[in-house]
């Protein structure tokens, strides 16, 4: 497996997103009741609910770690907030139509959302935390260029106690108000050596982001410090450092951290009368006459902003001064890729639902989809500035699945600004897929159908990420890359139907078998002439 896995990938789902949807139905096919004339009886009729319509595209996601066992699991008490130009976004809607702007992705870990209908937004950055583990910003892309109907996107985020990393959190009772009254000092140490030290000096106001006093009795400063040398470095960096740069150049972190201080738990984001000493560790190999600049984090908006704090070299050390609190990245500028990155695969063939391309490195991560049957994946230039990759990176390569589960990677850190060939992959289990075709009826009137085929069917393994299919060109829904003897749990979510009874189905031992299942829903009953009633629209 690669080199610390269980730290290994922050998939930054961010490279392959784009959303598009539709949430009407104007051909106006609704029942009308009859009131017994031209032929009518005036009887009862059981009319099928509306379909909803027709969704085209959606993002299924989940908020996944790694796991010894080398996959991921997914994360279920994570939150997730999608913002937009540095405000929450009103263009991400849940499958019925339902602005989401933060969720919870509960047990499951997962969640599915789509675009607004008649949006143009084409990026959005989701900020997601969870307990332990620290919090990220992904650069989720909208724009859709792979005309996918389903697109992927994992957040795996890393353990605040991973190797590579250090916190640490000091608190304080000298403050009197918002002012302190003696030395602060929080020092991230790992293994005997400091990765990350703040230094908050005597007689410094406290103040929250809009620049008012924070008073109380007690001081928490809180560092997380990165080793400049470890994976943990790309893994946990926010993304988006490099997102509005259009120089030759890209900004690479040399060093990366974290620094948080609250008064009674409440948040300090600024300070007056004096500056926060800040020291990380750095590669000790740093260019002595290299000019290093530091960008910074608000972690409300999810934008990175330059700073002009001049940078300190000590030896193995970076330090700066600051007046405010966030994530620091200390950077060095380095020539852009200009060839993009090529992998070429042998072996056995991309499954049906795709695999997912990595490659990481402390120069830092990025991620992309890779299409069923692909003899190759390019990435391209474009793409691998957004995500901080440069002319002279190197990086560990690798093929896996949805479940985390490796298909093939590079023996060790090969250059990724160029071409990768003789990439083999081998299927790491048995693969099936497997067609399921649902029905509906309506459970007043066994004879009248309910048109359901605009559902979504969502299927995982217990405890991985959940996956999603939408119909076909058939109507059906393809379960795809599923493992051979496993036990899955399938659910259809009917976007407002009115079922009665459950939406889930098991799948024990799976094969590759086709499966037709009925589901009954509670159908409106009308005064009318007998007709079957309306099956409602498509959409668009």
């Amino acid at each position: 497996m690669f080199t610390n896995k269980k730290s290994l990938l922050a998939l930054s789902v961010a490279s392959a997103f784009a959303l598009t949807g539709c949430f009407s139905d104007d051909d106006n096919n609704k029942p009308v009741p009859d009131d017994g004339g031209d032929g009518g009886d005036g009887g009862v009729v059981v009319v099928a609910p509306e379909t909803p319509a027709a969704l085209t595209f959606v993002v299924s996601g989940s908020v996944v770690q790694s796991n010894d066992d080398d996959e991921f699991d997914v994360i279920g008490d994570a939150t997730i907030k999608f913002l937009e130009s540095g405000v929450l976004s009103t263009n991400i809607v849940d499958v019925e139509g339902n602005q989401v702007q933060t969720l919870d992705v509960g047990d499951e870990g997962s969640f599915l959302v789509t675009r607004k209908s008649g949006s143009s937004t084409d990026s959005v950055t989701a900020i997601v935390s969870a307990p332990g583990f620290v919090t990220k910003a992904f650069s989720l892309d909208l724009s859709n260029e792979d005309d996918n109907d389903v697109l992927v996107a994992q957040f795996l985020l890393t353990p605040t106690d991973e190797e590579g990393l250090a916190s640490t959190t000091t608190t304080s009772s000298d403050i009197t108000g918002s002012t302190t009254t003696a030395e602060i000092v929080a020092d991230a140490s790992a293994e005997g050596s400091s990765l990350a030290s703040a230094t908050l000096p005597t007689g410094i106001t406290l103040q929250d982001a809009d620049g008012q006093p924070v008073t109380g009795a007690e001081v928490a400063l809180n560092v997380l410090g990165t080793d400049p040398s470890s994976d943990a470095k790309g893994l946990v960096l926010p993304e988006g450092l490099n997102s509005d740069d259009s120089s030759a150049n890209i900004a690479v972190p040399v060093s990366l951290a974290n620094v948080t201080l609250s008064v009674d738990g409440n948040s300090v984001k600024k300070f007056a009368g004096d500056t926060l000493n800040v020291t990380l560790a750095a590669p000790a190999d740093l260019d002595a006459g290299e000019v290093l600049s530091v960008s910074s984090l608000d972690e409300e908006t999810g934008i990175w902003m330059p700073e002009t704090f001049p940078v300190t070299k000590g030896t193995g050390t970076v330090s700066f001064e600051t007046d405010h609190l966030t994530w620091f990245s200390v950077n060095k500028s380095v020539p852009v890729c200009t060839d993009g990155l090529t992998v070429n695969f042998d072996g056995d063939a991309v499954p049906a639902g795709g695999l997912s391309l990595i490659a990481y490195s402390s120069d830092g991560i990025l991620w992309a989809r890779v299409a069923s049957g692909s003899t190759s994946r390019v990435v391209p230039a474009s793409f691998l500035k957004r995500y901080g990759i440069s002319s002279e990176a190197t990086a560990t390569v690798l093929m896996l699945d949805r479940d985390g589960a490796i298909w093939g990677e590079t023996d060790g850190e090969v250059p990724v600004c160029g071409t990768v060939n003789d990439f083999t992959l081998a299927a790491p289990y048995t693969v099936v897929n497997k067609t399921l075709t649902i029905t509906g009826s309506c459970a007043n009137d066994s004879d009248v159908a309910v048109d359901v085929t605009n559902s979504a069917v969502r299927y995982k393994r217990d405890g991985k990420a959940v996956r999603t299919a939408l119909k076909d060109a058939d109507g059906n829904f393809q379960l795809t890359n599923l493992r051979e003897g496993e036990n899955y749990e399938v659910t259809v979510n009917f976007r407002g139907l009115p079922l009665e009874g459950s939406n889930t189905i098991t799948l024990d031992n799976v094969n590759g078998d086709d499966l037709t299942q009925n589901f009954e829903f509670t159908c409106p009953e009308v005064t009318g002439s007998g007709g079957t009633g309306s099956t409602g629209g498509t959409g668009g």
